[in-house]
């Protein structure tokens, strides 16, 4: 059966994880300055909260901020608060910097003919800021998890940018750096699926969880390009 829509995972894939790079730590503790918590107390709860954050139990950044303080019985005062949210969303606004062949290879997916897609977990600042972004107008639908209160590798999620693409998963390429179990989750669905890779994030350990990928595998964005037009 052809392939009539690619769908892509963010993270990891389209732009490099800024979330997971050794310079997240220094972020958080600046976070925590703001705020007049303690670095290892503020961190904790803050890594502790993504779940919830990325299935949309917090409606804004703040509100997962002043769970935090609660949780440590601190009162944050506002506008440390509005400060912290919007030195989050600045840096999303940076990790959404596009890597190496991204935008050239859904500008030639869509001149291909492909529908293409998108399914990231993540929290609010993410949509907050993607109109902001190059991508906006390179796919026919993007659905995040804090909005549809769903995360990978989640059956409900995949089906939700399926039936907005409207075409059948078998029908479907999923391209992911195979994170919270995407490529398990959207092979299941029936989708095909392949890893993307690269030297610039291989060491990472949380890649630990594909090394044992036995499917297709990409070391670049425009190898897709090719393997779709074949």
């Amino acid at each position: 059966m052809a392939v009539k829509a690619v769908v892509f995972d963010l993270f990891g894939t389209l732009v490099f994880d800024k979330f997971s790079s050794e310079k997240y730590p220094l972020f958080l503790s600046r976070l925590a300055s703001f705020l007049n918590l303690k670095d290892s107390d503020f961190s904790s709860l803050w890594q502790a909260s993504y779940q919830d954050r990325a299935l949309g139990k917090f409606e804004t950044l703040q509100d997962n901020l002043r769970w935090i303080g609660n949780q440590l019985g601190h009162a944050l005062e506002p506008s440390a608060v509005d400060k912290s949210a919007s030195a989050i969303v600045d840096l999303t606004r940076q990790a959404l910097t596009p890597r190496a062949q991204a935008v050239e290879v859904l500008y030639q997916l869509r001149l291909m003919g492909f529908k293409t897609g998108l399914m990231s977990d993540c929290g609010p600042a993410v949509p907050l800021v993607w109109k902001e972004t190059p991508f906006e107008d390179l796919f026919d639908t993007a659905v995040f998890s804090c909005r549809e209160g769903l995360k990978k590798p989640d059956p409900k999620f995949y089906q939700i940018v399926l039936d907005r693409l409207a075409v059948p998963a078998r029908e479907c390429f999923y391209l992911g750096d195979g994170h919270s179990g995407e490529l398990d989750g959207a092979k299941g669905m029936g989708m095909k699926t392949a890893l993307i890779w690269s030297a610039i994030d291989i060491d990472e350990p949380e890649r630990l969880v594909v090394k044992g990928w036995e499917g297709i595998t990409l070391t670049s964005l425009a190898e897709l390009v090719s393997l779709l037009a074949i």
